[in-house]
């Protein structure tokens, strides 16, 4: 029989198991403590690491001095002085730059895009759209506007079937462009339907639209700005004004209208403030044309169809001679399976790319020298006014005019009739030359975004008698429209 163990013996062995239980308790939370520390270890390693690669990137990765899907420079790092610093200046212009161009730029952009597709809006009765929609601004109240206080609807057009499929080669025009239809879809597709994909409104047949608008204040000081380069240049010179608006002026669906901002309502707004400028209404020429390829289906920018008769209307007020779009005047040439830039800022939306569309342009067939200078001024080379498409990505292919916007170009024409026309512009205005070569005996074109010098100097060293601004709303009544005071 068990000897009874005594009180102090029991007491002993809880005694001992307490303190074995407590000796594994802290091994268990010595271990517990070497992995959380282990872990916080890692996760500072792997933020520096990614902060450090982040700089690496940043400072050692290739920037991008092009975007080809917005089809236009991207800023340049400015040069360092002194008087640039402490003005504040140079680090303004370093950021924007910094900003600007970042590496991979167009892969983020499209990452971006795609992460905002799939953040809903709600909106309406109730329907998802995706991506950001715009501030939309009231127009301000301004009692002594000489301009309409009335606001044009968006034009809605539902076209018919296509009767005739369009060639993939390279062909002329007709006689007139009055018959020209727009790239059609199948009678079954709702042309009212879409959605917000990315930054723009995708219609059920894959059209996609900017949500532009413009800006009703920055309206007025671009007003302001273009007269006071009349005011410089005198009677001697006849200063213009083209904002053109944009395809979501005439192909959004009505219901969905008050996504956009009114770009009728913004030009009219602008044109009220300008003093001996004159304006050229393209929206009221546009809206006779909505049924024909005025506009790109998958790019922001307008086809050379539609810079065609805003060049038209141009030189009626200018009166000028104009070149009708025929065989004797211009060669047509069209190439299919052209996807623009609102393809990238849709977050690469499917309906556009599975809804490519024809490329077409208009090459004038009299005689011409073409000279291309840097910002500066400095003479680069002499060339085609007119690339050769077939050398172009697909994406770049609105690059045919005039080589981009790297240039300020200089063009001399075998029309004499004293007119010299300088073209100050955003990208929308690469379009116009061509179509103005049979009406003016010289044509400077510049860009205001990157042009280094003076444009009033310039229009008085080169005898310009014709001073036109060109672009959209956007650069018009938008931050771009700042350069004007800065080229003056």
């Amino acid at each position: 029989m068990a000897e009874k163990k005594s009180s102090r013996q029991l007491a002993a062995e809880k005694e001992e198991r307490e303190q074995r239980l407590e000796r594994q308790k802290r091994r268990v939370l010595a271990k517990a403590r070497r992995r959380e520390n282990n872990l916080f270890s890692l996760n500072i390693a792997v933020i520096i690491a990614i902060f450090a690669f982040g700089a690496l990137f940043m400072t050692f990765g290739e920037r991008p001095t092009i975007s080809e899907e917005e089809n236009r420079n991207l800023a340049k790092c400015p040069t360092f002085t002194f008087e640039s610093y402490f003005k504040g200046e140079f680090t303004k212009d370093f950021a924007e730059f910094y900003n600007d161009t970042v590496p991979m730029r167009s892969t983020f952009k499209s990452m971006i895009s795609a992460f905002r597709a799939n953040l809903g809006i709600k909106y309406g009765s109730g329907e998802t759209l995706h991506g950001p929609l715009p501030n939309i601004e009231s127009r301000p109240d301004r009692s002594d506007s000489s301009s309409s206080t009335s606001k044009k609807p968006p034009v809605v057009v539902v076209t018919p079937p296509a009767t005739s499929s369009s060639s993939s080669s390279t062909t002329t025009s007709s006689s007139t462009t009055s018959t020209v239809t727009s790239s059609e879809k199948p009678n079954d597709i709702d042309p009212n339907g879409g959605m917000m994909s990315g930054t723009v409104f995708v219609l059920n047949d894959g059209r996609a639209l900017a949500l532009s608008g413009g800006s009703y204040s920055g309206g007025q000081h671009y007003a302001e700005t273009i007269n006071n380069y009349k005011q410089i240049l005198g009677d001697g010179v006849n200063v213009y004004s083209l904002i053109s608006p944009t395809a979501v002026s005439f192909y959004m669906p009505e219901e969905h209208a008050d996504l956009a901002g009114n770009e009728w309502d913004v030009i009219d707004y602008t044109n009220g403030f300008f003093d001996g400028v004159i304006p050229i209404d393209a929206y009221s020429v546009f809206e006779q044309h909505t049924s024909e390829d005025i506009f790109m289906r998958t790019d922001h920018h307008w086809s050379s169809l539609g810079a065609y008769y805003a060049a038209q209307e141009f030189a009626r007020m200018a009166q000028v001679d104009f070149a009708e779009l025929n065989d004797e005047n211009f060669e047509k040439i069209s190439r299919e399976g052209y996807v623009g830039t609102l393809y990238g800022y849709s977050g690469e939306n499917q309906l556009i790319r599975d809804n490519p569309e024809t490329f077409t342009y208009y090459k004038p067939q009299n005689e011409f020298t073409t000279d291309y200078y840097s910002q500066a001024l400095e003479y680069q080379y002499t060339g085609a006014l007119m690339l050769d498409i077939d050398s172009l990505d697909v994406v770049s292919w609105y690059l045919v005019n005039i080589c981009g916007d790297n240039y300020a170009v200089n063009v001399n024409t075998d029309c004499h009739n004293g007119r010299r026309l300088m073209i100050i512009k955003d990208s929308y205005g690469n379009a116009l030359p061509p179509f103005l070569t049979n009406s003016f005996e010289e044509i400077w074109v510049v860009d205001m975004r990157y042009f280094e010098r003076s444009v009033t100097e310039l229009c008085k060293s080169e005898g310009i008698t014709d001073l036109l601004f060109a672009m959209n709303p956007s650069s018009a009544t938008g931050v771009n429209q700042e350069n004007l005071s800065n080229i003056i």
